[in-house]
């Protein structure tokens, strides 16, 4: 069943009782997890600066900046921050 936008707001102001009749659409979404990310000052302008001139969500910069340079599981050991090697 298919709604015109007229349809959908005045049943949006029904109750959810009314919609008994209603068919659900379900669309597969991937996992998403979210990390709260600190940046130091001069990282946080060059990311929105970035983000402005692609015309994107500063979490896409963040996201292409991560898959050019790999995840950490894709390095050694060895490449941690202090570790010599």
């Amino acid at each position: 069943m298919r709604l015109s936008r007229e349809e959908a707001l005045l049943l949006a102001n029904e109750p959810v009782t009314a919609w008994a009749n209603a068919d659900v659409e379900y669309e597969p979404r991937s996992a998403v997890d979210v990390f709260q990310l600190r940046l130091g000052p001069a990282d946080g302008m060059w990311v929105a600066r970035e983000a402005d001139r692609r015309c994107v969500n500063p979490s896409m910069v963040i996201e292409a900046r991560r898959a050019v340079e790999g995840s950490p599981a894709d390095q050694d050991a060895s490449d941690e921050p202090g570790s010599e090697g």
